[in-house]
């Protein structure tokens, strides 16, 4: 090979190196970041706090602005009953702290619908007697707190009974044998004639609207016993110990009468209270009505309402007894209250 060509060839080759390493170290630059608009933010409302609007505090029962409710049937008359009732108003403030109103009824039933309608608006606390308490019992309205004691020492009692009675030689010897016979009593709403007679027949498996030929009212018990001994009644209900209180009036009458059945104690008057009364309320009552019953001037007064010769405590397993008895009736003490 002449010296010219391989010169040639080499400065060909050195060409070619050099255009190579000028395109590796350019493909090998850093590259400038390429710089993008900033996006200005959006602004917003800046959030501010909505006031809740005012929900007034429930005053609870018995303070000023919100009296408690005591609901009842007097013992005595209603003109009698009201007379009184300012007087035992104050006591009880005095006594207690605690804001009532009395409200007088004419019947138990008028009071139970007073107590079982608490949780729907006014607070009442309530007496009512023992068929009432099953009914108050059945539709959970209440729970008892206190009870009425009539008589003193070994004569003290909580209650009373009601007896059946019929005539003297007649075949009827048991409540089950009433059917299709004549039934007396004073009037439709009276405790010891018929309400606590109606359980009784009921649970003998006596219905009183199918199974008795006749229900007759008659004005008082001397004339319901000898209605009974004179044949114009099969049976009557009278209260346990009406032959003995009545003894003068009816002579010889008490010896034509026999009696097939008595009751079980019904209590004369139990307060009951809803739910809604705090514990605290609860208490200061409950001490209020018993010093009260205790103290010479005022307990003239609540007997008035009450017929009591004392106030005790209660709690509902007092009552078991009488619970027991009304479900062996089998009527449905829920519907009754309603």
């Amino acid at each position: 090979m002449n010296r010219p060509d391989f010169l040639g060839r080499m400065n060909l080759l050195r060409g070619v190196v050099l255009l190579f390493l000028v395109l590796v170290i350019a493909a090998c630059r850093p590259q400038e970041a390429v710089v993008q608009p900033t996006a200005l933010p959006t602004l917003s409302p800046t959030p501010r706090s909505t006031p809740l609007p005012v929900v007034a505090t429930a005053v609870p029962p018995g303070q000023e602005s919100n009296p408690l409710q005591i609901v009842l049937r007097p013992f005595e008359s209603l003109n009698t009953a009201r007379a009184v009732l300012d007087d035992l108003e104050d006591a009880i403030l005095n006594q207690s702290g605690i804001t009532v109103n009395f409200e007088l009824v004419n019947r138990d039933a008028e009071a139970l619908a007073a107590l079982c309608a608490s949780s729907s608006g006014r607070t009442a606390a309530v007496w009512v007697g023992g068929v009432e308490y099953l009914a108050a019992e059945a539709m959970n309205c209440g729970q008892p707190v206190l009870q009425v004691e009539r008589g003193t020492r070994a004569n003290a009692s909580t209650g009373s009974a009601s007896s059946v009675i019929v005539r003297a030689g007649s075949s009827l010897a048991q409540l089950s044998a009433l059917n299709d016979r004549i039934f007396c009593r004073l009037s439709y709403d009276d405790v010891s004639t018929w309400l606590i007679p109606v359980l009784m027949l009921q649970a003998s498996g006596v219905n009183i609207t199918d199974d008795l030929q006749q229900i007759r009212d008659y004005d008082s018990i001397p004339e319901l016993v000898k209605a009974v001994a004179s044949r114009q009644c099969d049976a009557a209900g009278i209260p346990s110990d009406a032959l003995e209180q009545f003894d003068d009036d009816l002579g010889d009458t008490v010896e034509q009468v026999n009696v097939i059945a008595t009751s079980l104690e019904f209590p004369y008057a139990v307060m009951l209270l809803p739910a809604e009364v705090p514990l605290g309320t609860r208490v200061a009552l409950n001490d209020a009505f018993i010093r009260l019953a205790r103290d010479q001037r005022v307990s003239s007064q609540l007997r008035s309402l009450l017929g009591q010769s004392a106030i005790i405590a209660a709690v509902p397993s007092d009552f078991d007894e009488l619970v027991e008895f009304g479900e062996s009736t089998g009527l449905d003490f829920a519907q009754l209250g309603n």
